[in-house]
């Protein structure tokens, strides 16, 4: 087995098969929102900006139309035995996003999953209307990002998975470090050490095998 003090994981577009914030938004503001995201990307704005412009954009949506939409969230089909397997080993393990905590919390509930530590951004959803807090904003992170993931790391030696733009901070601190997606790419094009995975399958085999 490897050997790390814990794993820490990215949601959108890595525990889920696709970025559940980003087709949220899409749904319901058409390609509005993609204004403000190219500004992030492009670093112009934070992500805690691009977040409260995205938000301000979505209309009122019933609680129907909220709970169909995250029912329709899909996970990645591997990843409740990669729970379990974290439980067997006794692997602390720890969501991070920069996205909705509404949406992770209402997701893993509805699967089952308890007891795994998340931090996010706050969706706030009142009278079908919604805004955006930032519980774990840090004035001083590099990415000026909206959840600080390099602030809530505490262990000396870790795990971090990932996907996308909001990793890429982190990534570069990670002691073992499994990339997908534009992160995999990302970390191609930097030089930084990672394994490649297409599922959590994927990643049980290679920590079994020792990285």
């Amino acid at each position: 087995m490897s050997k790390f003090d814990a794993i820490y994981c990215d949601f959108d577009g890595t525990i889920t098969k696709y970025d559940a914030v980003n087709t949220f938004l899409e749904l319901y503001t058409g390609d509005k929102w993609l204004e403000s995201e190219k500004l992030w990307i492009e670093g112009k704005i934070s992500s805690m900006e691009n977040a409260i412009i995205q938000v301000g954009l979505l209309p009122e949506i019933t609680p129907k139309q909220l709970d169909n939409y995250i029912e329709s969230i899909e996970i990645d089909n591997t990843f409740l035995d990669f729970i379990k397997f974290t439980k067997e080993q006794n692997i602390k393990f720890t969501i991070l996003s920069d996205g909705f905590d509404l949406f992770i919390h209402k997701t893993l509930e509805r699967l089952g999953i308890k007891d795994i530590p998340i931090y996010a951004n706050h969706l706030i959803y009142e009278n079908n209307r919604f805004k955006i807090e930032f519980p774990y904003h840090n004035t001083n992170c590099d990415k000026k990002a909206g959840m600080c993931k390099c602030d809530k790391v505490k262990e000396n030696s870790f795990c971090y998975i990932g996907d996308g733009t909001s990793d890429l901070c982190i990534a570069g601190k990670a002691n073992v470090l499994f990339a997908t997606k534009n992160l995999h790419k990302y970390c191609e094009k930097k030089l930084i050490k990672h394994y490649y995975f297409e599922t959590f399958g994927s990643i049980i085999e290679r920590l079994k095998e020792g990285v």
